[in-house]
C-alpha cells in the first residue's frame, strides 16, 4: 500500500469524516423507527402494540443490516488487494441475494402477524393495534432491506453524505405522513393505521432515491443474469454474512424472549402497559446511547477492511485500539447524562407516576455499566468480522447472550421468580454486554485474526 494512502486511513481526521454522515444517519434511521410511537404517545395501548411488532419486525431488519455490512468487508478488501473483478461481483451478489430474501421473509411477516405476537404474549389491549401495524410496516420491509443494501455499497465507497441526505428525506416524509396520516385515521378511531402506512410511504421513496444515487455514483451492473451464474461470491457472502448473521440473528431472538418477560412483568400488574412504555422508551435512549459507537465502528470497518486487504496489520491494531477508545469515552458519557436528565426525558413521553419515573431511573443506572460494556463489544465484533475471524464471536455471543441476558431476564425480572421487574431485565443485559467484553478484547489480543485474509480465499 502507498504510503501516502496508508498515513490518510491513519488519521483521526479521515475516520471522523467518515463517522459523522454515518452517524447522521443512524440517528435518522432510530428517529424513523422511533417517530411511530413517540407521535402516538397519546395512546398509550397503540404504542404498546407498535413495540410488540417492532419487536420481531426489527430482529428481520436487523439480521440483513448485517448481511448488508459484509459487502463493506469484501468490496474494502478486495479494492485494498486491487481485484477490481471480485469487488464487483459482490454488487449484483449481495443486491439479488438481499431481494429474494427479503421477499420471501416479507409475506411470512405479513401472513404469521397474530402468530407471532400472541406467542410473545402481546397484551389484549394493544393485540389488535400491533397486528395492524406489523400488517401493513411489515409489508414494507423488503424496501427498508434493500435501502440498507445500497447504502452499504454507498458506505463501502465513501459515499456516505449521500445515504445521509437520503435518510434525511426519509424522516421527513414520515414525520409529515404521520402528521397527516394519524389524524385522517384518527378520525375512524384507527389511528395506527396511519403511521404504519407512513413508514411504508418512506421506506419505498428512501429505496428509490438510493437506487438513483447508485446507478449515478457507483454504476457496477446489478445484472440478474449475473448473478445466477456467479454461485462462488454468494457462498463467499454466506461464509462471512451466515455467521455474523447467525449472531444478530440470535440477539435479536434473544430480544423477544426479553420482550416475552416484560409483557409477563406488564400482566402481573393488571395490564399496566406503561411499564412495557418505559421498557419501549428506555431501549430508545439506549439506542442513542451507543449510536456513535456504532457509527464510528462502521467507519473503522471501511479503514480496516482496505488495510487488511493490503496486509496492513500493525495499521489495523491502531486503527481499532484508537476506535473503542473514542467508542468508550462518549458511549459512557451519554449514558451518564441520560441517567442524570431521566426524569426530564421520560415526562417527554407524558411519563408522570412517580413510581414508573423511579422505575426508568433505576433502569437508566443500570444502562451506564451496560453501555461500557457495549461499546467494547460493538468494536471488536465488527474488527474481528472484518479480518474474516466471524464464528468465534458468533458462538461466544449466541452462548452468553441467552445463558446470561435471556436466562438472567427470567431469573431477575419474571414475578415468579425474584421479581425484580424491569431493573432485573436491564442488571441480566448489562452482565452479558460486560463478560463479553472480557472475552473480546482477549481474542483481539491474541492475535488469531491477523492468520485469515478475505482478500485470498
Amino acid at each position: 500500500m502507498e504510503e501516502a494512502r496508508k498515513n490518510k486511513l491513519l488519521q483521526n481526521k479521515y475516520l471522523l469524516l467518515l463517522t459523522i454522515p454515518i452517524f447522521v444517519e443512524l440517528l435518522l434511521q432510530i428517529i424513523v423507527g422511533y417517530s411511530d410511537q413517540i407521535m402516538m404517545s397519546n395512546y398509550e395501548n397503540a404504542v404498546n402494540g407498535i413495540a410488540n411488532a417492532n419487536t420481531v419486525i426489527n430482529v428481520i431488519l436487523n439480521v440483513f443490516i448485517v448481511l448488508s455490512s459484509v459487502s463493506i468487508i469484501l468490496i474494502t478488501q478486495y479494492r485494498g488487494a486491487k481485484d477490481r473483478k471480485r469487488e464487483e461481483q459482490v454488487y449484483y451478489s449481495s443486491f439479488w441475494f438481499n431481494l429474494i430474501s427479503s421477499l420471501v421473509i416479507t409475506l411470512m411477516v405479513v401472513g404469521l402477524s397474530r402468530f407471532y405476537l400472541v406467542w410473545i404474549k402481546t397484551p389484549e389491549t394493544s393485540l389488535n393495534d400491533a397486528i395492524l401495524y406489523s400488517m401493513i410496516a411489515g409489508g414494507s420491509i423488503v424496501f427498508q432491506i434493500m435501502a440498507t443494501t445500497l447504502s452499504s455499497f454507498l458506505k463501502a465507497n465513501n459515499y456516505m453524505k449521500e445515504s445521509m441526505i437520503t435518510n434525511v428525506i426519509m424522516n421527513a416524509l414520515n414525520i409529515v405522513g404521520n402528521i397527516i396520516l394519524i389524524n385522517v385515521f384518527a378520525s375512524i378511531d384507527m389511528p395506527i393505521i396511519g403511521v404504519a402506512l407512513s413508514s411504508s410511504i418512506s421506506r419505498i421513496v428512501g429505496f428509490i432515491i438510493l437506487l438513483i444515487i447508485y446507478i449515478k455514483k457507483v454504476g457496477v451492473s446489478l445484472s440478474f443474469n449475473k448473478f445466477i451464474h456467479n454461485t462462488r461470491m454468494i457462498k463467499m457472502i454466506l461464509k462471512v454474512g451466515a455467521p455474523s448473521g447467525g449472531e444478530s440473528l440470535s440477539y435479536q431472538t434473544s430480544q423477544i424472549i426479553i420482550q416475552m418477560v416484560v409483557n409477563q412483568i406488564v400482566i402481573y400488574n393488571m395490564n399496566n402497559v406503561g411499564i412495557g412504555n418505559i421498557k419501549t422508551y428506555a431501549s430508545m435512549f439506549a439506542m442513542v446511547t451507543y449510536l456513535f459507537t456504532s457509527a464510528v465502528s462502521q467507519a473503522m470497518q471501511v479503514i480496516v477492511g482496505e488495510l487488511l486487504g493490503a496486509g496492513e496489520t500493525k495499521a489495523v491494531d491502531t486503527v481499532v485500539k484508537k476506535t473503542r477508545n473514542i467508542s468508550i469515552i462518549v458511549s459512557t458519557s451519554i449514558a451518564l447524562i441520560f441517567f442524570l436528565l431521566s426524569d426530564y426525558m421520560f415526562m417527554i413521553f407524558h411519563v408522570t407516576d412517580p413510581d414508573l419515573l423511579k422505575m426508568a431511573k433505576g433502569v437508566m443506572a443500570i444502562e451506564i455499566a451496560l453501555e461500557f460494556g457495549r461499546a467494547f463489544n460493538i468494536v471488536y465484533v465488527r474488527a474481528l468480522q472484518t479480518s474474516g475471524d466471524v464464528v468465534f464471536p458468533t458462538v461466544s455471543a449466541i452462548i452468553f447472550c441467552w445463558s446470561v441476558a435471556v436466562l438472567g431476564s427470567f431469573i431477575f425480572g419474571s414475578p415468579y421468580i425474584l421479581n425484580m421487574g424491569l431493573l432485573g431485565v436491564w442488571m441480566a443485559m448489562a452482565l452479558d454486554e460486560c463478560i463479553r467484553a472480557v472475552i473480546f478484547v482477549v481474542r483481539w489480543h491474541n492475535g488469531r485474526w491477523k492468520t485469515y485474509n478475505l482478500s485470498k480465499i
